[in-house]
């Protein structure tokens, strides 16, 4: 691997965590299909699970105070990390790009329904019903794609929790599927002779945090909501143009 190289995975890393600690997702949409591009999907998803995992419980733990105003989190993440295990069994199994495009297609969806209804909000019993279902989801897409940010914020973003409800919920969510995740593929091998790289890129990402905590601080609710939407939206365009170069 040239230096150029090392550079442009070092700079993914570094602006995808700090977009993380903004809103408490990106680091994985960012990071994975720059760095796949270099190393592969398998080595990008392997590497970045540690410091992912890290900055998670960071985020979580910096905004505990907001635990009383989430909802439905624990059942979410009971079931995402079911998921978790089972889709990184299948990691290398399932065609990336079948996992892919059906995650396209839920963003799709999601974005769509924004724009027509953005106040739309499910009644009290489906969201309890619906909500660990999406957790489970969530959680196959991460462990077999190493990218469930779009899932989560998507369902967390409807529920209209304050924005530190929303970073404390979704920073969960990813830390418990994450840290299931990545207890396969240290099971799996896939960890092996990767530490190092990890424990370096786990310093950038933590370092990343409380610059992310002043920069939400200056954004409005509006503001923040859009900066939402838009991540979910751009990593669904950043999906499907790696499944189309792929295919190409």
């Amino acid at each position: 691997m040239t230096t150029t190289e090392i550079a442009v995975i070092i700079a993914a890393v570094l602006a995808g965590s700090l977009v993380k600690s903004v809103t408490g997702m990106g680091f994985p949409i960012i990071a994975v299909p720059i760095m796949s591009l270099y190393t592969g999907p398998t080595t990008a998803i392997a590497v970045i699970a540690i410091p992912n995992a890290a900055q998670n419980l960071g985020i979580a733990w910096s905004h505990r105070a907001a635990r009383s105003e989430t909802e439905g989190l624990a059942a979410f993440c009971a079931i995402g990390i079911i998921g978790a295990v089972g889709g990184a069994l299948t990691l290398g199994v399932i065609p990336e790009e079948l996992t892919l495009s059906v995650l396209v297609i839920a963003i799709a969806a999601w974005v769509l329904q924004q724009l027509r209804r953005p106040d739309l909000r499910l009644p009290v019993h489906r969201r309890r019903l619906v909500g660990p279902w999406v957790g489970g989801l969530a959680g196959v897409f991460q462990g077999a794609a190493g990218i469930s940010g779009p899932i989560v914020a998507a369902w967390h973003h409807g529920l209209r929790l304050s924005r530190e409800a929303f970073v404390l919920s979704i920073a969960t969510a990813f830390l418990l599927t994450g840290t299931a995740q990545t207890a396969v593929l240290a099971v799996r091998g896939d960890l092996d002779g990767r530490l190092g790289v990890s424990a370096l890129l786990t310093v950038i990402v933590l370092a990343t945090i409380p610059v992310g905590a002043r920069l939400r601080s200056r954004l409005s609710g509006p503001t923040f909501e859009r900066l939402v939407l838009a991540l979910v939206a751009g990593s669904g365009i950043g999906i499907l143009v790696d499944i189309l170069s792929g295919i190409g």
